[in-house]
């Protein structure tokens, strides 16, 4: 089990003493870092979307290009 120090000037943060890692312990700041990171990844998804949709968009018009050309 690791062991923690607390970090000078802050209350929120120890230290791990296994990993020399720095750790937040302020449980509202981690649950709003955990939104923000779920917000982001979803807009970023709805990107993805949005550009796989032109690009479909894209392919669609060329192809009625092609008809209307051939035609």
């Amino acid at each position: 089990m690791s062991n923690y120090i607390n970090v000078e000037g802050d209350p929120n943060f120890v230290k791990d003493t296994e990993t020399g890692a720095i750790l937040n312990t302020n449980k509202s700041e981690i649950q709003q870092a955990k939104a923000r990171k779920k917000a982001r990844l979803q807009q970023q998804n709805e990107l993805d979307d949005l550009k796989q949709d032109v690009s479909d968009m894209k392919i669609m018009l060329s192809k009625i290009l092609e008809k209307i050309d051939g035609a």
